[in-house]
């Protein structure tokens, strides 16, 4: 059987939780389960083939899936496209306005329907992917780069001199954009790919309905202006955020901000051409004046490729608390807040308590994660599309990591970021160790970690730059 080409195909599958399954994580919220609905989460699915190699997008709208879980949905997605698991890639877009990981189960109630809801997404993950494949078909791929200035770095030095997550207008952010563009052979439109660098935290404590968050936004921005299907590639985004439009309950912010970067994003879908044309003159059109009539001729490309290369980061780490230490203060922090909130005590008591048992529950899965370790194996997935790279690791890098990544990478088109097969915490640069602050306290990973990862990365991606488009894992 001849090469058939380039092939992609895209399915969707709606994971908004039961309003039974406990909402968000932020520490300052006081509430369990949410409200009500701003926007459906949804799971979109991506597959795209070239020759004999196939591979596979899983894009959530989920704050932070647990390895664990992540693992799950990619064996899922990989036996229903019968496939090996490291041909899939599971991103999240990082948004906080929907369900907790299935690990921050600092709370009694709640608990179970929160493992109940992570143990459906593998089949409703499957379920989009099998979609994808019965909707495979002859397509283009193209890819652009624009530029958004939405974003702001998240590092403020706040009055007194605490380091806090909120507004610093000084500090890097990345402001790149990236589209990927996959048009069927019809030219009709079939999925974009739309890369930023934003943490979704705009939707805050106070805000208790499920949404997707800008991100969210921006996807169905980009759906309506183009008709095509977005998927979404966060960024190394662990010190950016969305500024003073950051912590609101407002939904007519995260509108607002999905539908300045996804205009942007629109602007570069529709400046690409699939196929690319050269224009030519034709010739001259009597029409009173005469008119210069110009047609356009198609240029010859090759079909675009697929490729996935996978690695092994091993990353330091920082020394833990003892786990039986850590266990036990988690408990007495759970226990003081469940009483305070069988009391009834004002809110404010509640709040405190709330962060307390968090924070506590933070620690203890960190002593449970990486305890008596001094590195930890980190994967690194890169998947090729046509003349773009997607890179992706399980952690949370700054914007710094992603901006070197990029400038070192062998592709005209590449994107860095976290969030790609789970969630093990943040990787901050290492002159902001000293500093301290929120990012810093809570990274397992020692300050050597983030010249690791760009030194690891480039390798990879210059492994792949010089990889022969050969029959693939199938």
């Amino acid at each position: 059987m001849g090469d058939p080409g380039f092939r992609a195909g895209v399915g969707r599958a709606t994971i908004t939780p039961p309003l039974t399954v406990p909402h968000a994580g932020w520490v300052a919220q006081t509430h369990l389960y949410a409200d009500g609905i701003e926007t459906d989460l949804w799971a979109t699915a991506l597959v795209v083939a070239g020759g004999d190699e196939m591979a596979a997008i899983v894009d959530l709208d989920l704050v932070a899936v647990a390895p664990e879980d992540a693992q799950a949905v990619r064996s899922a997605v990989a036996r229903a496209l019968r496939i090996a698991p490291e041909m899939v890639r599971v991103q999240e877009t990082h948004n906080h306005a929907g369900p907790p990981p299935s690990t921050w189960a600092w709370m009694e109630e709640g608990t179970d329907a929160l493992r109940r809801y992570y143990g459906q997404l593998p089949d409703l993950a499957a379920g989009a992917a099998r979609m994808a494949l019965a909707d495979l078909r002859p397509a283009r791929a193209g890819a652009g780069a624009g530029e958004s200035r939405v974003a702001v770095n998240r590092r403020e030095t706040a009055p007194g001199g605490r380091v806090v997550t909120g507004t610093n207008p000084g500090g890097v952010i990345d402001p790149h954009l990236l589209v990927v563009r996959i048009d069927a052979r019809d030219g009709s439109p079939l999925a974009a790919i739309i890369g930023y660098t934003m943490h979704p935290t705009t939707m805050g404590p106070t805000n208790r309905r499920v949404s997707a968050d800008w991100p969210g936004h921006l996807k169905r921005t980009v759906e309506g202006l183009t008709g095509t299907t977005c998927l979404f590639a966060q960024g190394a985004t662990g010190n950016v955020g969305p500024g003073p439009d950051g912590y609101t309950d407002d939904p007519r912010v995260i509108r607002r901000l999905g539908a300045l970067i996804g205009c942007e994003a629109a602007r570069v879908y529709f400046g690409l051409q699939l196929p690319p044309l050269a224009y030519r003159h034709e010739r001259v059109w009597e029409s009173g004046a005469p008119l210069g009539k110009w047609t356009g001729v198609p240029i010859e490309e090759a079909e675009p490729v697929v490729r996935v290369l996978t690695r092994s980061l091993r990353l330091p780490l920082r020394p833990q608390p003892a786990l039986a230490e850590a266990d036990a203060q988690a408990e007495a922090a759970r226990r003081r807040r469940q009483d305070l909130v069988d009391r009834r005590v004002p809110a404010a008591e509640i709040e405190a308590a709330t962060f307390a048992a968090k924070r506590a529950a933070m620690t203890r899965e960190r002593a449970r994660s990486f305890g008596g370790r001094s590195e930890l194996p980190v994967e690194l997935h890169l998947l090729q599309i046509g003349p773009a790279v997607l890179a992706g690791i399980q952690c949370e890098p700054f914007a710094e990591i992603g901006l070197a990544v990029k400038s070192r990478s062998p592709f005209r088109y590449t994107w860095f970021g976290g969030y790609t097969g789970g969630w093990l915490g943040y990787i901050p640069v290492p002159e902001e160790y000293p500093r301290g602050g929120y990012e810093v306290e809570t990274s397992p990973f020692a300050p050597e970690a983030a010249g690791r990862v760009v030194e690891g990365t480039v390798a990879a991606l210059q492994d792949l730059h010089r990889m022969p488009a050969s029959p693939g894992r199938r």
